[in-house]
C-alpha cells in the first residue's frame, strides 16, 4: 500500500505532467464564419496555427457540405470525398471555404500533426446546421457536449481521488 506521503508526492508529479500539456493549449483552432449557414450558401472556415513549423492537418467536413475553395496553395492541399488536408510549413493561418447543403447539420472535425515537434492531436468539433435547423440524421442525435472528451484534470482528480482514498484504507 502506498502512504499518504506517497500519495500526495505522486499527486504532485502528475499535476506537474498534466499542467504543462493544458496550458500550452492546441496549437490549431477553429473559427467559423458563422455555424448557421444558409441552404447552398458558402461560408468560411479559419485554422489558426502557433508553433508548427512543419505538418499538417486534415479536416472532415459533414455529410453533405461541401469543400469550396482555399487561399493555401494548391500544391499543399488535398481534398477527398468529406476530407480535406493541407501541408503546414510555418503558416500560421489557413482559411477555407465550405458550400453548404439544402438541410442538413454536423460537426467538422479535425486532427493536426507537428512532425518536428513530433506531436498531433484533435482540433475541438465546431456544430454547423442549415438556417440553425438540427436534423438527428446527420448529427447522429446526441448532443456536441455529449461527444466531448473527459478534461486532464476531471482524469488527474479521480485518480487523485483514488489515491487518497487508498491511503486512507478506510480509515476515518
Amino acid at each position: 500500500m502506498i502512504t499518504l506521503p506517497a500519495n500526495r508526492l505522486l499527486c504532485i508529479a502528475l499535476l506537474l505532467m498534466v499542467v504543462p500539456v493544458a496550458v500550452s493549449g492546441a496549437p490549431v483552432t477553429r473559427t467559423l464564419s458563422t455555424a448557421e449557414p444558409g441552404a447552398g450558401e458558402a461560408f468560411t472556415v479559419s485554422l489558426s496555427i502557433e508553433d508548427v513549423a512543419l505538418g499538417g492537418v486534415v479536416e472532415t467536413l459533414p455529410a453533405g457540405y461541401a469543400f469550396a475553395e482555399t487561399d493555401h496553395p494548391a500544391d499543399r492541399i488535398l481534398v477527398r470525398g468529406q476530407k480535406i488536408a493541407f501541408a503546414v510549413m510555418n503558416d500560421t493561418r489557413i482559411a477555407y471555404s465550405v458550400r453548404a447543403p439544402a438541410s442538413g447539420s454536423g460537426d467538422i472535425t479535425g486532427r493536426w500533426e507537428d512532425f518536428i515537434g513530433e506531436v498531433d492531436g484533435a482540433i475541438p468539433a465546431s456544430h454547423v446546421a442549415v438556417d440553425g435547423i438540427e436534423t438527428a440524421a446527420e448529427s447522429g442525435g446526441a448532443s456536441p457536449v455529449a461527444q466531448e472528451a473527459a478534461s486532464p484534470f476531471a482524469v488527474l482528480a479521480a485518480i487523485a481521488g483514488i489515491l487518497i482514498a487508498a491511503g486512507r484504507g478506510g480509515r476515518r
